[in-house]
């Protein structure tokens, strides 16, 4: 492939994963990844599988793309620091144990597990937000605000003592950012809507979150397998410039975007992505 070509696939690639990342608080590497290997833009080589170094690619940019997203939900106040640097720490654990097992494990079992889950927590976010749509109705007969009204959301959740929560959470998805090179997003932002956060600042959280899990992942990767970083320099920063660029606009339709509408939107690309993956796993695609 001419590298010009090359450069321009990837650069695309970016730009279609980094607009859902900045609209759902995901890394992104669930388009990455497929797309990469589809495109042909990495080969297996002695050491790693074409599988691999597409997460490290992956894994790569949202290092980069996370913070351009999360930057426009700070400004607008849709970022809760403590949780972000909690899920954070424990996602460095998460994904340096999630590189470094990834090889051993079999890749079917974690793309139909993982698959399985996303559809649950896809239909759990449907029908809490079902059950905020009664709530909003009552609110607004009693002529009472609602967060599509007011922009106010919770920034806390709802149970006490959230950190041992956040800490599991944060730790389950930097073990899947390491195996599957995403971010972790996919996990992170339903279960933060499950504890009481509201959407926007779940979905702000996560990026914050997963620039911790990417840069431990990634790390670990290039730490196991020297042999992808020359692939990481030709293949990862055009992918990583053309996520900078759109996520920072994805960022800003999510921050448009009502509520509970954006909640709809996560719920279907939920069901989209776990119907993706089981039949992948299935060996149907």
């Amino acid at each position: 492939m001419e590298p010009a070509l090359l450069l321009l696939i990837a650069f695309v690639i970016g730009l279609v994963a980094g607009i859902l990342s900045g609209m759902f608080g995901i890394g992104g590497g669930i388009i990455m990844v497929p797309a990469l290997i589809a495109a042909g833009l990495v080969v297996p080589t002695d050491n790693a599988t074409a599988f691999t170094i597409a997460t490290a690619c992956s894994l790569f940019a949202i290092i980069f793309l996370s913070p351009t997203g999360s930057y426009v939900h700070m400004r607008a106040n849709h970022l809760n620091v403590k949780y972000g640097v909690a899920l954070g720490v424990a996602g460095v654990v998460g994904g340096v144990l999630g590189s470094y097992f990834s090889k051993s494990l079999p890749q079917d079992w974690l793309e139909g597990g993982f698959a399985i889950f996303t559809v649950i927590m896809g239909i759990q976010m449907m029908m809490k937000n079902n059950k905020e749509d009664k709530k909003a109705a009552a609110r607004a007969e009693n002529g009472e605000c609602t967060p599509d009204v007011d922009r106010k959301e919770s920034s806390e959740c709802t149970v006490r003592n959230p950190y041992p929560y956040l800490a599991l959470l944060g730790l389950g998805a930097g073990m899947l950012a390491g195996a599957m090179g995403v971010g972790g997003g996919l996990i992170i932002v339903p279960v933060m809507v499950m504890l009481g956060v509201g959407i926007h600042v779940a979905v702000g959280t996560s990026l914050m979150a997963i620039i911790f899990t990417a840069s431990a992942s990634v790390a670990t990767k290039a730490a196991v397998i020297p042999s992808i970083l020359p692939i990481l320099s030709v293949v990862a920063i055009p992918l990583a410039i053309g996520g900078c660029i759109a996520a920072y606009f994805g960022a800003r339709i999510a921050e448009r975007t009502h509520s509970r509408r954006l909640s709809r939107y996560f719920s279907v690309l939920l069901f989209f992505i776990g119907a993706y993956m089981l039949g992948k796993s299935l060996g149907y695609l």
